[in-house]
């Protein structure tokens, strides 16, 4: 059958090291078909890392990609992914073995050719469930952050066969929300993407240091917890006030979205913040630098409803956290995440509380011990590098536990 390549992928294939699987799939099972690509080594391995979207999302495999490569040292790990651009984004990320499948056909031939005995999903994509048709594999969902978001609940968990969460906190969240939900199948890591080794980015500064780092819109009003259109100028107004060296960090989709309102709003605080610095005011707009290595120089944090905010709890309950509410409604707000009701949260009515909050979250004994707190009710009592090796555990009983299956 004649092979054709799109131009686009062919070029991209010619620059840069790597190979189109023309004849394996013909002399290794029934694939009829040339959307299959592979790149650092042979496709054939025990447990696949999936990803399916675009490369605006690629942040949520890139976290997991340490755990990933130690768990490659007991099984052989490949990631599959089904976007051209991400396959060739990822390139840069490791050194585990890559394979575009581009169709669902493409996958279907691939997963036939192959023993594939487990599948990690990173997230909640549409395009996980092209995979998870497949009813050799485990199918194992660990999702990208540790967050009370609504994303974090999904009905769509109850279709795999395992769901790795960070702690107690999650698996509260799943049997309060989740009706006929299997409670057998939740497994508690910790958050492996947190025992990796973080560095200081930022110059040194004598001010106090404050990373504000917002979520995204989202995708629906329901799953929008953004400050950034709400709040965002007024936070940047009232910490340049206070004489605070202040860190902007944006959502990595934040440059990716369409004209909007938090579109805008993010233009006119990066402008805020330029103009600043124009009278020599070292501020700092961080997009590129990972977010783990910002909160070494964090005095305090700004964050709103999402994961960045508890791994800042997880990685530095010593400093201060405190939570945005665009919805100026705390009822609402503790109702939908727990750890609200023990911190200091900003809203249009506290606002103007800002530079207090700056010293209290810092210096009050209370707050500090309720971090400590928090951080045990979401991430268990894991110690720094012991989540990966949770990971790698569960993996392990996961698989036997298919073998044993696969045996009876």
């Amino acid at each position: 059958m004649k092979r054709v390549v799109r131009s686009s992928l062919r070029s991209l294939l010619d620059s840069r090291p790597g190979r189109v699987l023309r004849g394996w799939l013909q002399d290794s099972g029934p694939a009829r078909r040339s959307g299959i690509h592979s790149y650092g080594g042979a496709p054939d391995a025990e447990v696949v890392a999936y990803f399916g979207d675009g490369p605006d999302r690629l942040y949520q495999l890139r976290q997991w990609v340490p755990a990933l490569e130690r768990l490659n040292e007991n099984f052989r790990v490949v990631v599959v992914l089904r976007n051209e651009r991400s396959f060739a984004a990822a390139k840069s990320l490791t050194d585990l073995p890559l394979v575009l499948a581009v169709s669902q056909p493409d996958l279907i031939d691939l997963y036939t050719a192959q023993d594939y005995r487990l599948a990690i999903y990173v997230n909640n994509s549409m395009r996980n469930f092209q995979s998870m048709a497949e009813p050799a594999i485990i199918h194992v969902h660990v999702d990208h952050g540790e967050s009370d978001k609504t994303s974090s609940i999904s009905n769509q968990l109850k279709a795999y066969d395992k769901v790795f969460v960070a702690g107690p906190a999650a698996k509260e969240r799943c049997e309060r929300v989740l009706w006929g939900f299997d409670e057998t199948k939740l497994v508690e890591i910790g958050r492996p993407p947190l025992d990796g080794e973080f560095v200081s980015v930022l110059p040194r500064d004598s001010r106090q240091t404050v990373v504000y780092a917002p979520t995204w819109e989202g995708e629906n009003d329901s799953n929008n917890f953004t400050s950034v259109d709400v709040l965002g100028l007024q936070i940047i107004e009232s910490l340049l006030a206070a004489n605070a060296r202040v860190v902007y960090r944006p959502h990595p989709r934040t440059a990716d979205l369409s004209e909007s309102d938090f579109a805008a709003a993010d233009r006119a605080i990066r402008a805020q913040i330029d103009e600043a610095n124009e009278s020599g005011g070292s501020h700092v707009i961080s997009a590129e630098e990972n977010i783990l290595d910002l909160f070494v120089d964090a005095d305090v944090l700004i964050a709103d409803i999402s994961s960045v905010g508890l791994d800042f709890l997880y990685l530095h309950p010593e400093k201060g956290l405190i939570l945005t509410d665009r919805h100026n409604d705390p009822q609402r707000l503790e109702a939908s995440s727990p750890i609200a009701s023990k911190l200091e949260s900003l809203s249009l009515d506290t606002i103007a509380g800002l530079p207090r909050m700056l010293e209290s979250v810092v210096t009050d004994e209370s707050q500090s011990a309720a971090r400590r707190q928090l951080k045990e009710h979401y991430f268990g009592v894991a110690s720094a590098g012991e989540a990966t090796e949770l990971f790698v555990e569960a993996v392990e009983n996961a698989v036997r536990e298919r073998e044993s299956t696969r045996r009876s």
